[in-house]
């Protein structure tokens, strides 16, 4: 068994996924990967299966932070869990950086794309406004609050809260971990968009996330029973 793993969680991925598990099984050492597909219906399991990755399958489309939550379960025995989108936006070759940091003491590492002219406008602003109100919550800097290439530790997994089924559930991982003194390190990526574009939908997915914004907000100024829990454990 493998101390780091790789979590995909992949939603009608078929045609860029094979490429990105090839470039996976590039690294050294190979890390071990498991794809969550999201009820894809383009063959994307069967791409995974066939490039040697492990797979979990829904039976429909659930969301992304759904995915999410049945990778960590399904690798709740490994050290350091680094997830990267199926669409090959987030470089597998960057891998090792996430590890690095880890090993350095890094309990949750935040991959950072900087904000050039390969990232739509509307994204850049975007992007920029939730990250500004995404490190005000934390009360530490996160540069790049949308990004979902990261690594995630064990003892981060199972000390933070974590709720939520869609995109917002990255934010509110990202906080709640900041706010409990979690140890937070970014890494650089390159800004890279596929021809296939975002999987977030904006009528779905923005008011999630700026709903999430606003509930982190309110748990800010008076944390839940579940943030008042974990907090009495880290201290």
């Amino acid at each position: 068994m493998s101390e780091v793993a790789a979590l995909i969680p992949a939603y009608q991925a078929a045609a860029h996924l094979g490429e990105v598990l090839l470039r996976l099984q590039a690294l050294d050492p190979v890390p071990e990967v498991l794809v969550v597909d999201d009820g894809s219906r383009d063959g994307t399991a069967q791409v995974a299966r066939e490039f040697g990755a492990r797979v979990l399958s829904f039976a429909g489309n659930r969301g992304k932070g759904h995915a999410l939550l049945a990778g960590f379960r399904a690798l709740a025995d490994r050290e350091a869990i680094v997830t990267l989108d199926a669409d090959g936006q987030h470089p597998p070759e960057r891998l090792p950086a996430f590890v690095a940091a880890w090993r350095a003491g890094a309990e949750i590492v935040l991959g950072r794309r900087a904000r050039t002219v390969a990232m739509p406008w509307a994204r850049r602003f975007a992007n920029a406004f939730s990250s500004g109100w995404t490190t005000w919550l934390a009360g530490a800097p996160i540069s790049d609050s949308q990004c979902g290439y990261r690594l995630y530790s064990r003892v981060m997994i199972q000390g933070t809260p974590i709720t939520g089924g869609g995109y917002e559930l990255e934010t509110a991982i990202a906080v709640r971990a900041a706010r409990l003194g979690f140890r937070v390190a970014e890494v650089e990526i390159p800004t890279i968009y596929s021809e296939a574009g975002s999987q977030i939908r904006p009528l779905r997915d923005v008011p999630r996330i700026v709903g999430a914004l606003g509930r982190l907000t309110l748990e800010r100024m008076a944390p839940g029973p579940a943030m008042r829990r974990a907090a009495r454990a880290r201290a």
